[in-house]
């Protein structure tokens, strides 16, 4: 009954920097939810790379929950518990995601296509530690290793790497091609949702403060979700009929320091909040005495960022986050991310003879 939510993201090469988001997952309900997408400082500099050069990368990432937080006395596990406010859990997530970006232009400007597909497995998802599922609490089942697959579309509006200023304007597209099972207390994919996030991007360089090598990095997005379908049943005709869920607003803002070329280092606050997930209709409704929610966006969280180069055209990096507030979901006491990244530039264009 834990929802984690794939952070499918993208990547970026800005001159002599690659930068690249990690692919992690966010807490807390029943079903998956698709939102934001958690760029990482330096993102929007894959705007700066040349037409026709295709970005592969891997994610490998591992997520360590301690507890959930319902944050309202409408959230499942405060109805499951008598609205116990903090229920000491247990949750181990690996995740693998893989992403491919190309980049062109479109009316002289810089656009970049991607698309990603993802892959999760807990080692261990218990609500309440308890030694076997009593009542909706205990170990939870699972019903799928994939989430639903998405493509996004970034165009960059101001791509200006000599005054070190970029701007961006993202879509992301998530369709639910999952293998979602309703009779499952967790599922990695949504219950038949489709999620549009429009997102702006802004990077600026602060050497002409005299604080060379160092930018500011801010990511802002909405993510709009449709109805879904009956997002759980306990037996066949035992259900909830619809799920809704509100906008999930999300702002990340980062401190970076470009410390080499291929390298960096970036502090970070992610702040979230909508994105709650009521579930309605059917018997259950009435068994749970009335629409109830299974969770919600809100929280804030830090991130501590790392890249260094392997090759010219090869890179790693690594993300570290830790939750220091949550409500409506699991919380993430650690999470480490690490990422590879391989560039595939355009041959160069054959020069006239003398």
């Amino acid at each position: 009954m834990v929802r984690w939510r794939v952070r499918l993201c993208k990547i970026a090469l800005a001159g002599a920097a690659v930068a690249a988001c990690i692919a992690g997952w966010q807490s807390p309900a029943l079903a998956g939810s698709d939102n934001s997408n958690d760029a990482w400082a330096g993102d929007i500099g894959l705007l700066a790379l040349p037409p026709g050069t295709l970005v592969a990368s891997e994610y490998l990432g591992y997520r360590h929950g301690d507890e959930y937080i319902p944050g309202s006395a409408n959230n499942v596990f405060a109805k499951l518990t008598g609205s116990q406010k903090s229920i000491p859990s247990t949750a181990d997530l690996y995740t693998s995601i893989t992403r491919f970006s190309y980049v062109t232009r479109l009316m002289g400007q810089p656009l970049v296509f991607s698309a990603a597909a993802s892959f999760a497995k807990f080692d261990t998802l218990n609500i309440g530690n308890l030694p076997a599922p009593v009542g909706g609490l205990g170990p939870q089942s699972v019903g799928s290793s994939f989430a639903d697959p998405a493509v996004y579309i970034t165009y960059g509006l101001v791509v200006d790497p000599k005054n070190e200023r970029f701007l961006s304007f993202s879509n992301y597209f998530y369709f639910p091609a999952g293998n979602y099972d309703k009779f499952k207390q967790f599922n990695f994919s949504t219950a038949n949702q489709y999620t549009w996030v429009p997102q702006i991007g802004y990077a600026e360089g602060l050497a002409k403060h005299g604080l060379k090598g160092f930018w500011v990095d801010v990511i802002a997005n909405t993510s709009v979700h449709s109805d879904g379908d009956s997002p759980f049943a306990l037996a066949p005709g035992v259900q909830f009929d619809k799920v809704t869920q509100s906008n999930t607003y999300n702002i990340k803002g980062f401190l970076r320091y470009n410390y080499m070329p291929l390298g960096h280092v970036a502090i970070g606050l992610e702040k979230s909040w909508g994105g709650d997930q009521v579930y309605s209709g059917g018997l259950l409704q009435t068994i749970f005495a009335g629409p109830t929610s299974f969770g919600k966006e809100d929280y804030l969280k830090g991130h501590f960022q790392g890249t260094m180069p392997l090759a010219r055209d090869f890179q790693v990096g690594v993300d570290l986050t830790h939750d220091f507030e949550r409500s409506g979901g699991i919380r993430e006491d650690f999470t480490a991310e690490l990422r590879f990244v391989k560039l595939f530039a355009p041959a160069p264009a054959p020069q006239p003879l003398k």
